[in-house]
This record gives structure tokens, C-alpha cells and sequence, in this order.
């Protein structure tokens, strides 16, 4: 757990990608870490549902919680606000809380090189919106 003031957002090796689209997802796991420069950060495992052909796949997302004088700030406060949770003023992050949560993604793909050099694809949640929201695109 951490507190967070927003006023100050795979698969490799065996692994098979899945196709750019909309998919519904459920957080089943998170993990808290840190960034490259320190900042907290939860690396969130999230299951495809809804979605016949590819429900259980899994898709990762790191949301990072970056100074508001930095680029990216304010949008771990959209993941948190599309999942339910606080996102408003100062809050205590408990990503424990997530368990469950559902959301709507864009997935993509994404292409980088793993420390031994190594080129691998993955899947990436481009944008999210809440679970219940069919009236915005993406």
C-alpha cells in the first residue's frame, strides 16, 4: 500500500499474441514495483472474458503512478478511476483491492528488446475504458 496524489497508465517465448482489438478484461493478479526512476508502479495480470475464443488468455499492463510534473501524469488516475477504485486527491493505493475488477481495452501489439538483446512481441493495452461504458469509442 502507498499513497498516491494525482493532482501532482507479453507474450514472448511459447506464447501466442492475441489479435488487435476491444477485449473485456478482469484483473487476477498485481504486484507492486518500482519504475526505472523510483516511482510506484503495480504490474497488473489481467484474463480475457467475454470473449469465447479467447477467454483466460492473459494480458499484462503496468500502471505507473508518475509526479504530476511528469509526462504520463494523471493517467494511472484513469486506469484506477475505470476500475472503480479512488482516484481523486490523495488516496492510498491498494492494488490488493483490484482483485476482480473489470475494464474495457484496446489491445495492440508492441515490439522490444529483452535485456539479453533479444527482440519479443507483445501484446498492449492501448486505452482502457470502464467495464460498463459502451458509449465512448476507443
Amino acid at each position: 500500500m502507498f499513497t498516491y496524489d494525482p493532482a501532482v497508465p507479453t507474450v514472448g517465448g511459447n506464447f501466442s499474441l492475441l489479435p488487435a482489438g476491444n477485449y473485456d478484461l478482469q484483473i487476477t493478479d498485481t504486484e507492486e514495483r518500482k519504475t526505472k526512476n523510483l516511482d510506484p508502479m503495480v504490474n497488473v495480470t489481467c484474463e480475457i472474458i467475454n470473449n469465447p475464443e479467447f477467454n483466460g488468455k492473459t494480458v499484462f499492463h503496468n500502471v505507473s503512478f508518475i509526479p504530476k510534473d511528469k509526462p504520463g501524469a494523471g493517467i494511472a488516475s484513469h486506469f484506477l478511476k475505470c476500475i472503480g477504485q479512488p482516484w481523486e486527491g490523495a488516496i492510498e493505493v491498494n492494488p490488493e483491492n483490484w482483485m476482480g475488477a473489470k475494464f474495457k481495452a484496446k489491445i495492440g501489439e508492441r515490439e522490444y528488446v529483452k535485456r539479453d538483446g533479444t527482440k519479443v512481441k507483445a501484446n498492449d493495452i492501448k486505452t482502457i475504458k470502464p467495464f460498463d461504458e459502451d458509449t465512448l469509442p476507443f
